[in-house]
């Protein structure tokens, strides 16, 4: 069953009918007359079990881009917000009658042969591919990624209607040239997403350049490895929902291997594993993490990575020019936007963010005080939205440390952060965080 890309009944269609459903439900909401909020709600609550419906059946990059917008489901309306986590569940496989032929094109009959057996009900299924169990000729336990037939072909597709789409909404507070970059570097990580060659690339990276204690990562059996296709060893562990039970001093453990090798990625290897769902980790009770899933890496360059420390210090020190000149050259201001106009924005989350992280020498990912307050200082200055522009470095970095913030708020996990960032250039200076941020003089400091 090939995925198709054009025609009524085809991706296309389905998209750009969620488009127009969306600008008709749009115009009515805007009518005059009963209780605004109520409709408002009502509207974005529709709206958003339409989308959550066609992009999950669509696939692809369609439910990939569902996926990504539903990471921000705190800063989307909120009806909206829930019905977008449904896409982060796995979705139904296809049947294996689909699957079989897609092994049979790409394996030679002595490929074949290195395989003694696959089982046919898929143990994950998601927007690109499933994965299969099975076992080599050699008694060794191994995972079979396959992709879906037609995803390649309907990333470009998917996109552009998507943009539309987003458009028509009205959804993000930004202007079309920050929503061509936004979609531009989505579009560069869904390509690369469909590439299992790509994806084995980024494997063997991490493997080489991200390999720290408490991190384990599937091993590749290349010569099995084909187009659409990943043969990977089979490394078990448990879910979220079962390590998140366990002792305090065993999720802690988990929480630094997590915590180290995020940073790791990022200021060492310069690749970021950008798809940070629960389902691709496991949990061991050694303290182990295993990772999975390496379809969307984001490589970074030198300068990127060192630009982010110094930033970070910046902003610790309170140096408001500083900060502004590295958001300027990463490309993150809108033009004529001077340090003045957001030195206030700046202090509140440099001192809710960095300045938390810094109050002692652990933090305690728990305290729900942290990730409500960062909430209420991005909605309260919602204003300045048209003042900023989206990094495309960055975007899929921020994604994956928002992922991992979410894990270790789920283990409940102790990490001691100053001394990770430490090695790394970060200095933050261990302390109390100074009372009533809110009220400082804009001026101060700056």
């Amino acid at each position: 069953m090939a995925i198709k890309t054009r025609g009524a009944g085809g991706r296309t269609g389905k998209i750009l009918g969620v488009g127009l459903r969306t600008l008709g439900r749009s115009v009515l909401n805007k009518l005059p007359g009963g209780d605004r909020l109520e409709r408002t709600a009502l509207y974005w609550a529709e709206v958003g079990e339409d989308w959550a419906q066609t992009l999950g059946e669509l696939r692809g990059a369609a439910m990939k881009m569902g996926q990504l917008a539903s990471q921000y489901a705190d800063v989307l309306p909120p009806q909206l917000g829930e019905q977008l986590k449904k896409l982060q569940r796995s979705v139904e496989p296809l049947p294996f009658a689909d699957i079989a032929p897609l092994l049979d094109a790409q394996w030679t009959a002595a490929q074949r042969k290195r395989v003694r057996s696959v089982e046919p009900q898929a143990i994950a299924a998601a927007s690109i591919g499933q994965v299969h169990r099975a076992v080599l000729s050699n008694g060794a336990p191994v995972v079979i990624k396959v992709r879906y037939p037609g995803v390649v072909d309907a990333v470009d597709a998917d996109v552009a209607q998507l943009k539309r789409l987003i458009g028509l909404s009205k959804l993000l507070p930004v202007d079309s040239s920050a929503i061509d970059t936004l979609m531009a570097e989505v579009r560069d990580r869904f390509r690369e997403e469909t590439d299992y060659g790509a994806e084995l690339g980024h494997l063997k990276h991490l493997r080489q350049h991200a390999k720290l204690a408490g991190i384990v990562y599937p091993k590749p059996v290349e010569a099995l490895c084909a187009d659409g296709i990943l043969v990977l060893s089979e490394e078990a562990g448990a879910t979220l929902e079962i390590a998140k039970s366990w002792p305090q001093e065993l999720r802690d453990a988990l929480g630094l291997a997590l915590s180290r090798w995020a940073l790791h990625q990022l200021f060492v290897a310069l690749a970021v594993h950008a798809d940070p769902h629960p389902g691709n980790f496991a949990f061991r009770p050694t303290g182990e993490l295993v990772v999975y899933d390496f379809g969307c890496v984001k490589r970074l360059s030198r300068p990127v990575a060192d630009r982010v420390v110094a930033l970070l210090n910046a902003a610790h020190a309170s140096r408001w020019d500083e900060l502004h000149g590295h958001l300027t050259a990463l490309g993150g201001i809108s033009d004529g936007v001077t340090t003045d106009q957001l030195t206030a924005f700046y202090r509140e989350l440099a001192e809710l963010i960095l300045g938390r992280l810094a109050e002692a020498e652990t933090f305690d990912f728990d305290d729900a005080r942290f990730i409500t307050d960062i909430r209420g200082a991005i909605k309260r200055n919602l204003g300045l939205s048209f003042k900023f522009k989206p990094v495309s470095d960055l975007l899929f970095v921020l994604r994956a440390l928002s992922g991992h913030y979410w894990i270790l708020r789920a283990l409940r996990a102790r990490v001691p952060v100053i001394a990770i960032l430490a090695p790394h250039g970060v200095q933050l200076r261990p302390g109390p965080r100074p009372a009533g941020v809110q009220g400082d003089d804009p001026k101060k400091g700056s």
